[in-house]
């Protein structure tokens, strides 16, 4: 759930999505009875949760992580992805339809109504998603443009609104009240998880008559309502149970979002009793709690039993190797430096045992994440040997004469990582030579081919295979997010059969299919996978983190 910028450079951790790396503490506890010995209700369902400053809480410029989570509690999208099960379950929509070429989707909706009483209508749907493409809405001459209108690029008439010729989506209409019909320019079977996008949810016409008020004090139809407005300089917000949700209101009667500058500050905050969840100093996270390394159903929840949850999130961190120049279009080559790198030190002695090695490209928690991982992303410097000597044979004095440079930037907090990586090349007789950028000098590198190897970042915006292998190697994204510039027919066959099929099984097969020759090519050298924890106080009976980093107030349970 990040914006372009961290794409390419995502951050260890962020206090806005509550992806927090944490440790366990005890919080605050439970309010105190008055001088009268009467105990404040709402004080008492009330979690005080420490984040950073939002700026936009209309799902249109909801691009920053705390914006985003706030998002996620004031509005319902039409489906949500259940991490617990990994299934895809209904949420504004009551059921759906897809039509057997997987290019018409008709969702009907629930009964519910928005924060102010209005009843939420397919045409509020529609407006949302006009608005989010169009370059001509009152939202965006407000705001930038919305890093999520992409989610939408296969719906019918997205270019045409894109270029302004349009100001609606031609392949979104509503026969009735509670009917959205959505008519894809392309089969894309995945399409019923692209909209479980919060920043999808509907939107009142009051989003387009003032979109500056209503960023400020949002109308949602999500499960809690905002008390007040979003104020400059203001120390928090508070979230109100809304007791007009459908089919049931939270427990949780408020979430006071109290802003807070740093990690360290909220550590504190939550170290005197002031926040019942927070953020703490990645030293002290504690990686035996990790969730990859628990068979626990619960894993994910804090709860009586555990005061910190450590997951994994669907964050890859790569080595992009650009595939259309000497000596990465070698295939061989780019094996050998995955197969030196030793990603298990690597997860240990950088990132302190907390972020899970990567030995793939798809994320756990996505469906098709294989435990086994690619054969050439295990660590073996003697196999890594034996296809260098093959190719570049070492000489008399024992250089290869292989010399490479590996480009990141500087804000990505990742150096002490690629110079272990460079250390591990070198046990293989690999010169590697670190080039430290700005972002946007990165970013034009890599639009423009001009390097080896590369350090980026990839987070699906969809929790499903696709949106990690479409992007990142199908050959049409050459210019876009494939930057190894990989292609491969039958890759791009595979990928492209897969979105046609109806069958959850039957797509992951060829998704599967499509992986497995882009391992044995290796465009693309996965290391590490991100990693997000959240610290709750004794408070906190149950209260589920989802691998994106979004906090479950709705279903959340005080003791």
């Amino acid at each position: 759930m990040i914006d372009r910028r961290s794409l390419v450079c995502a951050s260890m951790a962020s206090l806005g999505s509550l992806t927090l790396v944490g440790c366990a503490g005890v919080g605050g506890d439970a309010p105190e009875a008055d001088d009268t010995g009467e105990v404040d209700e709402l004080a008492a369902e009330t979690i005080e949760v420490g984040i950073a400053r939002p700026v936009c809480l209309d799902p249109y410029g909801a691009t920053a992580p705390a914006d985003a989570q706030i998002v996620f509690q004031l509005f319902d999208p039409l489906t949500r992805y259940d991490f617990e099960t990994g299934t895809l379950t209904c949420l504004a929509a009551e059921s759906y339809l897809v039509s057997e070429d997987q290019r018409t989707l008709t969702f009907t909706l629930r009964d519910a109504t928005f924060h102010d009483g209005q009843s939420v209508r397919a045409i509020d749907f529609k407006r949302a998603w006009d608005r989010l493409v169009s370059p001509k809405s009152a939202a965006a001459k407000q705001w930038a443009s919305p890093s999520v209108a992409h989610l939408l690029a296969l719906v019918e008439g997205y270019d045409a609104v894109r270029a302004g010729t349009s100001s609606s989506l031609a392949g979104v209409s509503c026969p009735d009240e509670r009917t959205l019909v959505v008519k894809l320019s392309a089969p894309y079977a995945d399409f019923p998880s692209v909209v479980a996008d919060p920043r999808l949810a509907p939107v009142p016409e009051a989003a387009e008559d003032d979109p500056q008020a209503f960023a400020a004090s949002p109308v949602g139809n999500g499960p809690f309502k905002v008390d007040g407005a979003l104020e400059d300089g203001g120390a928090g917000i508070d979230l109100l149970r809304f007791d007009g949700y459908a089919p049931a209101p939270a427990e949780v009667a408020r979430v006071r979002m109290t802003f807070q500058e740093s990690v360290a500050d909220s550590y504190r905050a939550f170290e005197s009793g002031d926040l019942t969840v927070s953020a703490c100093p990645i030293e002290n996270a504690d990686a035996n709690a990790a969730s990859w390394k628990s068979n626990d159903d619960e894993r994910l929840q804090l709860n009586a039993n555990r005061h910190i949850v450590l997951g994994s999130e669907p964050v890859v961190s790569y080595l992009a190797c650009n595939t259309a120049s000497q000596p990465l279009d070698n295939p061989d080559v780019r094996r050998a430096i995955s197969m030196a790198i030793d990603r298990d030190a690597l997860s240990k002695r950088v990132f302190r045992d907390v972020r899970m090695p990567a030995y793939g490209i798809v994320p756990p928690d996505v469906p098709g994440y294989r435990e086994e991982g690619w054969s050439a992303a295990q660590h073996d410097v003697t196999g890594a040997n034996r296809l260098l000597d093959a190719v570049y044979p070492k000489d008399e004095e024992g250089e290869r004469g292989l010399n490479i440079s590996l480009l990141y930037s500087t804000d990505c907090g990742h150096q002490k990582a690629m110079e272990e990586i460079v250390s591990d090349l070198e046990e293989a007789g690999i010169a590697c030579e670190l080039e430290e950028v700005e972002f946007d000098e990165l970013h034009r590198r890599l639009d423009a081919g001009e390097f080896s190897l590369a350090r980026v970042d990839w987070t699906p915006d969809v929790p499903v295979m696709d949106n990690v292998l479409f992007p990142l190697f199908h050959s049409s994204c050459i210019g876009a997010h494939n930057y190894a510039r990989y292609a491969n027919e039958r890759v791009d066959e595979l990928i492209d059969e897969a979105r046609t099929l109806a069958s959850n099984t039957e797509r992951q097969e060829r998704l599967r299919a499509a992986e497995g020759i882009i391992a044995a090519d290796m465009p693309v050298i996965p290391y590490i996978f991100g990693a997000h924890a959240v610290a709750g106080s004794r408070r906190i009976a149950k209260l589920l983190i989802d691998p994106q980093g979004y906090a479950h107030f709705f279903e959340a349970e005080l003791v």
